[in-house]
C-alpha cells in the first residue's frame, strides 16, 4: 500500500470461495477502479475550479474523502441520511483526514443547510436509483438553492457498451438515464453543463457531470 499522504488504507478482503487466483485478479480490479475513480474526481475538481468548501451527499465509507481532500485548503461536509451509515462511514476515516471532515445527517431533498451554504456539490450515488424525474427535480434544485458555485455529480448514461447490455428492468428502474434527458433535467433545474468525464469513454456508463449554478 502507498505512503503517500492521500491514499486510503484498505483493510485486507478475502473473497471466500475464489481460488487465490481469482482473489488476485479481484483485488487487481478494484485497485485499478479506485484509481480510474481518482482520476475522474481529480480531474473533475479542477474543471469546477478546486472549489474549498465541499458537500458530499450522500456519502459513503468507500475511500472518496482523501480523493475530495487532495488540496490541504478543502473541507468537507459529509452528508447521509442515515445516522449509522454516517457513523460508520466516519469511523473508517484516517486520521489525516478527520479535521477537514465534518459529518452532517441530512436528506437528499432537503439539505439541513441554507442557500449558497458551499462551493461545491459531490454526489456520487445520489440519482443512480432515483426512476422518477419530477424526484429527481427536487434533488437538483435542492443542490441549485444550497450550492454556491457547482455541482460535480455521477449518473450512469447510455450511449455505452455496459448501458447497451442492461436488462429492460434495469432501464426502466433508473439505473441508466437517457444523455439527452438528463441533461434536459440538469438545464431545467438552472444549471450550465461545464463539461463531464467518463468513466470508460465508449464502453462504462458512469459518467461524472460538473455543472454550473446559473446567476
Amino acid at each position: 500500500m502507498s505512503s503517500h499522504p492521500h491514499s486510503t488504507p484498505q483493510r485486507p478482503h478475502i473473497e471466500v470461495g475464489k481460488p487465490p487466483a481469482g482473489r488476485m485478479l479481484s483485488s487487481i480490479a478494484r485497485r485499478v477502479t479506485q484509481w480510474r475513480a481518482g482520476q475522474l474526481i481529480n480531474s473533475a475538481l479542477k474543471l469546477a475550479g478546486e472549489p474549498s468548501l465541499v458537500l458530499d451527499l450522500p456519502c459513503a465509507a468507500d475511500g472518496l474523502w482523501p480523493l475530495l481532500s487532495t488540496s490541504d485548503s478543502r473541507v468537507v461536509i459529509a452528508a447521509e441520511a442515515n445516522a449509522e451509515q454516517l457513523t460508520a462511514a466516519l469511523a473508517g476515516l484516517h486520521a489525516v483526514f478527520s479535521r477537514r471532515v465534518h459529518p452532517l445527517q441530512t436528506s437528499l431533498f432537503a439539505i439541513d443547510l441554507g442557500a449558497n451554504a458551499v462551493d461545491c456539490i459531490f454526489s456520487m450515488y445520489g440519482l443512480h436509483h432515483i426512476d422518477d424525474p419530477r424526484r429527481r427535480m427536487l434533488v437538483l434544485r435542492e443542490f441549485n438553492r444550497v450550492t454556491r458555485d457547482c455541482v460535480i455529480i455521477s449518473v450512469w448514461v447510455d450511449g455505452n457498451l455496459q448501458a447497451v447490455r442492461q436488462t429492460p428492468l434495469s432501464r426502466r428502474n433508473g439505473q441508466v438515464h437517457a444523455r439527452a434527458q438528463i441533461e434536459r433535467e440538469f438545464t431545467a433545474a438552472g444549471f450550465h453543463i461545464s463539461g463531464h468525464r467518463d468513466f470508460m469513454p465508449g464502453l462504462a456508463m458512469q459518467r461524472l457531470y460538473v455543472l454550473r449554478k446559473l446567476s
